[in-house]
């Protein structure tokens, strides 16, 4: 009987674990996946990610939702002709580090940035002056939804996970041992990719990504004796067969 009522209890909880991971899949972000880039935990650890600390930006952000403020992860992009790109991506870089961001990949003429949200808008009017604008788009995703439900997914297979370890505490065989801690490990794997998904979410919504891509005016083309000579002949050609 006791096996029983232990294999039961197994079921039960088996059927909790399903409906937890079935809700998490359902959740997958959109545009979430990140870019190959400088990680949050990179930035951390160089102390670019100063304020606030990822503690109190989780605590705040899930006040926000239980307020029923939207999350709202926003990227903007930038295109500037310039006098010169070298000089130019240094003030950017200038400016990056002055609006307490940090640089997430750089080329040669492109610099992609995390900038703080509340310092977005500042940003994007000091880098401006830089040039003459080419292009600017702002866009902002709202994960609001994805957000509660990896929350509530993440919650759920804790429950699940609490409960599988007090089962662990009950099983008197080997196998039913093997069992438990065969499913409490599975459970600790989901747990920390919701985890990571949660965190991340946070982050991008504290922190937006800024790409500003630098351009020198293009040059007139300067022909030389031979070039002004197939000039001279393309337009006496023409002469004789236009009227």
């Amino acid at each position: 009987m006791r096996n029983c009522q232990y294999l039961r209890n197994v079921c039960q909880i088996s059927a909790l674990v399903f409906s937890a991971l079935t809700l998490s899949s359902c959740s997958a972000p959109h545009k979430m996946a990140p870019e190959r880039q400088m990680s949050f935990a990179a930035a951390a650890d160089m102390g670019y990610l100063d304020n606030p600390t990822p503690a109190e930006a989780s605590r705040r952000n899930r006040q926000d939702v239980n307020a029923g403020e939207r999350m709202v992860a926003y990227s903007a992009s930038l295109g500037l002709i310039v006098k010169n790109v070298d000089d130019t991506k240094k003030m950017v870089l200038e400016q990056i580090k002055s609006s307490k961001g940090f640089i997430v990949r750089e080329t040669g003429s492109r610099v992609t940035a995390r900038i703080p949200s509340k310092n977005l808008d500042n940003f994007l009017i000091n880098v401006k002056i830089l040039g003459e604008t080419r292009f600017e788009s702002k866009e902002g995703e709202d994960i609001t939804d994805q957000y509660r439900d990896n929350t509530a997914a993440l919650n759920s297979l804790k429950v699940v996970r609490d409960r599988y370890m007090a089962l662990l505490e009950r099983a008197d065989s080997v196998n039913d041992i093997l069992s438990v801690e065969k499913e409490i490990e599975r459970l600790n794997l989901a747990i920390e990719r919701l985890e990571g998904k949660i965190k991340y979410a946070e982050q991008s919504v504290s922190y937006s990504i800024v790409t500003v891509d630098l351009d020198e005016p293009k040059k007139p083309l300067r022909l030389g004796p031979i070039g002004w000579v197939f000039y001279g002949l393309y337009h006496g050609i023409a002469w004789l067969f236009v009227w």
